[in-house]
């Protein structure tokens, strides 16, 4: 069994509570990593700690809107104080955006999308870097989207949001792994999650045109990306840096043929 160098070390997951997140959490605290499992909603986050300790793992729920910076302040105080400062950061929290073309996108809408999928974004990386530079050792994976590459029809801002991501772990990515922090995106086509299941709302037609975009002919776990997390987090993968992984089932080749 490989060992990935992770036990002990303390780390943050944003939307924790349900989905990737989720299953970035159970998987991190499998190795052994103490988690702070951060979202918005109180019962999701409770869930996931309970799931993590029935792993046997150590969590600290985190309640807190990423947009709040007095919330995330005391976010960050509590993870601190609880688990000890945090050298593992895996960002899944996104906006949920209602697929329409960017001229309906109202003034309101595009203003939440980019306080979460941007601001948020930015403050919460910028946060993570003072406790892994003192650690001289860091690993920090946001959870992408192949959206960045490729756009989806009615979500225009949220592909430019995840393009973002790409960019904002390529900098960090240069800047700051010669300290020991990489910075890497993993770049999802769809997971089998609450999320999707709210997109297909039960459209099994739906569904199998999914399932035929990929080249396993079916739609990936959120257990099956938490490991691809898992992997770039730990001590193995220390020359991984500024790099977009794809675990997308081959969503990102050509499956017309």
């Amino acid at each position: 069994m490989m060992d990935l160098g992770l036990a002990g070390k303390s780390a943050l997951v944003t939307g924790g509570g349900r989905g990737i997140g989720r299953a970035v959490s159970v998987a991190l605290a499998r190795q052994g990593v103490r988690v702070g499992v951060l979202a918005r909603n109180e019962e999701e986050v409770n869930n996931t700690c309970r799931n993590i300790a029935d792993v046997g793992g150590i969590s600290e729920p985190l309640i807190a809107d990423m947009t709040d910076p007095e919330a995330m302040a005391a976010a960050f105080e509590q993870i601190h104080t609880r688990l000890g400062p945090p050298t593992i950061m895996v960002h899944s929290a996104a906006g949920w955006y209602r697929p329409q073309k960017l001229y309906h996108v109202s003034e309101q809408e595009m203003r939440e999308l980019i306080d979460i999928d941007i601001c948020a974004t930015v403050a919460l990386f910028r946060q993570c870097l003072p406790a892994m530079l003192d650690a001289r050792w860091g690993r920090m994976v946001g959870i992408g989207s192949l959206a960045a590459r490729t756009g989806v029809a009615g979500g225009t801002l949220y592909a430019m949001a995840k393009a973002g991501l790409e960019g904002l772990c390529r900098g960090i990515a240069l800047d700051y792994t010669r300290r020991g922090i990489t910075a890497n995106v993993v770049a999802v086509g769809f997971a089998d999650s609450e999320r999707l299941a709210g997109r297909i709302a039960g459209n099994a037609e739906h569904r199998r045109k999914l399932e035929t975009a990929t080249a396993t002919r079916r739609i990936p776990q959120p257990a099956e990306i938490a490991d691809v997390v898992t992997f770039l987090c730990s001590e193995r993968a220390a020359i991984i840096t500024g790099s977009v992984i794809d675990a997308t089932a081959g969503t990102h080749l050509n499956n017309l043929w």
